[in-house]
């Protein structure tokens, strides 16, 4: 689960762009007049390609401008709106928004905007809606429009992973029958918010709700009970609306374990050698030897690390790895980049975006990268400076493209006084 940096891509006329965007809007503030210009260079064209942005907070500091909780001040709104025209007139297609449950009712959030209710309460079903109404108002100067994404995390009193089902989960140590009916009225809410909501040209809206983030089998205790518990119903309800249901999942990205042609699995022999799969191969096993509907675009964070090798030849290895092991599920050789580093260090920030580009020219297997997002938790063993925590903020260039079949294009926010950093 990331907190994003501000970066988006755009096909302007026909032609993948490279765009400079100001950043305004990245600084923890709503856009000043001159976010409204930006240099375009053309840098080619791949088709089909879509580009978005991880936006749940206004501010740098996420803490108090996670957005959904306080929807309905109207200085938020109109803060969001403004920031959401400017991610539009910037040529992003779509928005990805994580909602993480976490309070119990009557309880107190510490002050801390991002922590939802859980179940969610109808005050927040109420603001859910209300944005997902103004991302289907806007439309950017080039006469694009948005398409939203949603993310369901569940954490604190929602925390699968704390207890048991026998012995009961979460922070309150609720029974498993109870913890099942308040995600149920949870996943409820969300779609009575937004699978109605369409468009002004009559699209619909929500493109893709992602039931768990990192989906890591084996790793996050319980998740194997939590998926098969609720996955089912969850895709049954939201395929009943038109809307994709999804989960994303994880890769290996640090160099020396991606190259490890010596690593051997002790129980599945196709990942000996391919150790950036370990945890997208066995999540994906566990949903097939479980009947739950593997997604129609297998997603995952990619966080890589280099030792020596160059990012393009890292992304390369991590999406041959897949090929090589992932297919054998029934999985589609077609991928997602729902989470990645922003480098700090723009020398290096734009080789590790290029990379995905470069992958995006050479394959065709890949769909969509979401702009540079960096984890809750950021790895320790990272060589170089990662954007710590903020919604979008200004720390230079956030060159994020798809890799193989996805089309994906470099974004560098720059403001045109002065960098952010």
């Amino acid at each position: 689960m990331g907190i994003p940096a501000k970066k988006l891509v755009s096909v302007i006329e026909g032609v993948v762009a490279l765009v400079l965007v100001a950043c305004e809007f990245g600084c923890g503030g709503p856009p000043t007049p001159s976010s409204s210009s930006a240099t375009v260079v053309p840098v080619g064209h791949i088709p089909g390609y879509d580009i978005g942005v991880d936006y749940h907070a206004f501010g740098a500091d996420f803490n108090s401008t996670a957005f959904i909780t306080i929807y309905n001040q109207p200085g938020v709104r109109q803060t969001v709106q403004a920031q959401l025209q400017g991610v539009a007139d910037r040529g992003a297609t779509f928005i990805h928004t994580t909602i993480w449950f976490v309070t119990e009712p009557g309880t107190t959030n510490f002050g801390q905007t991002w922590r939802a209710t859980f179940p969610m309460s109808d005050q927040e079903a109420a603001n859910l809606r209300a944005y997902a109404q103004d991302v289907a108002a806007v439309q950017g100067t080039d006469g694009g429009r948005l398409r939203l994404d949603i993310a369901l995390a569940w954490l604190g009193a929602a925390w699968y992973g704390y207890g048991s089902p026998s012995t009961g989960l979460g922070a309150t140590m609720m029974s498993a029958s109870e913890f099942t009916s308040r995600v149920q009225t949870t996943t409820d809410k969300v779609l009575a918010a937004v699978s109605d909501i369409t468009r002004p040209d009559g699209v619909r809206l929500v493109d893709t709700i992602y039931f768990d983030l990192e989906v890591q089998i084996g790793n996050k205790p319980n998740e194997d009970w939590f998926l098969a518990t609720h996955y089912p119903r969850f895709v049954s309800a939201v395929s009943a609306t038109g809307i994709h249901p999804a989960v994303y999942f994880i890769t290996g990205g640090y160099q020396p374990y991606v190259y490890d042609e010596n690593w051997t699995d002790p129980d599945y022999p196709i990942l000996n050698g391919h150790g950036s799969m370990l945890t997208v191969y066995r999540s994906l096993r566990f949903m097939v030897d479980h009947g739950l509907p593997l997604p129609s675009r297998i997603d995952f964070s990619c966080y890589m690390i280099s030792t020596g090798a160059t990012y393009d030849q890292l992304l390369q290895r991590i999406l041959d790895d897949a090929d090589a092991t992932l297919p054998s599920l029934g999985a589609r050789r077609s991928y997602g980049v729902a989470e990645t580093y922003y480098l700090l260090d723009p020398n290096k920030r734009l080789p590790y975006g290029q990379a995905f580009a470069t992958q995006a020219a050479l394959e065709e297997a890949q769909k969509r990268q979401l702009p540079a997002t960096i984890p809750a938790t950021v790895d320790e063993a990272a060589p170089d400076p990662v954007a710590q925590v903020s919604e979008f903020h200004c720390a230079g260039v956030a060159e994020l493209v798809d890799a193989r079949d996805l089309k994906s294009y470099l974004i560098i926010p720059i403001s045109s006084v002065t960098y952010c950093r």
